[in-house]
């Protein structure tokens, strides 16, 4: 390593940087022994805008990118993966008996059923508050009658006091 000395005319020699080259995806680069597609970054912005690399290898492994068209191919991919899953789902329930699978269902559709559990829930607190407020209401009125009673003797005894003042 050298130092640079500030004081010193005379630049550094750096070493040329040579203009990153793209090379066209080809049979004879993917064969190659010398090819591995980990020693590399291939940015998206280069590739051509209906291809796309998928990079299956890992740190281990040793595998080739693959390369796929988007748009028909990827929409066949994806079916044929969603056609493998129902397959293996289908393959599922022909193993479980009738009965399983009718419970299967229940449990399906008791997330129906699990809203009728909260709705009676909901239902039974709903008429809980509507008994404690008509409790709280005959209470007032409770109330309000002992106050009426109150002010009624009060006026009793205003009117005793002024016939007691004629008096």
């Amino acid at each position: 390593m050298q130092a640079y000395n500030a004081t010193s005319n005379e630049s550094p020699t750096q070493a040329p940087i040579a203009p990153p080259t793209v090379l066209p995806s080809s049979s004879m680069l993917s064969l190659s022994p010398m090819f591995d597609p980990r020693d590399f970054f291939l940015p998206k912005e280069i590739l051509p805008p209906q291809k796309r690399a998928c990079f299956l290898s890992s740190s281990t492994t040793s595998a080739l990118p693959q390369v796929f068209e988007i748009g028909e191919s990827s929409h066949k991919m994806r079916l044929e993966r969603h056609k493998e899953q129902i397959e293996i789902i289908l393959n599922h329930l022909d193993e479980l008996s009738l009965e399983r699978i009718e419970q299967v269902e229940e449990k399906i559709e008791g997330i129906g059923n699990g809203r009728v559990i909260i709705q009676r829930d909901f239902d039974k607190l709903k008429t809980e508050l509507q008994e404690a407020r008509t409790q709280i209401a005959g209470f007032q009125r409770k109330q309000m009658g002992y106050n009426d009673e109150i002010v009624l003797a009060r006026v009793r005894i205003s009117t005793l006091e002024t016939i007691i003042e004629d008096i």
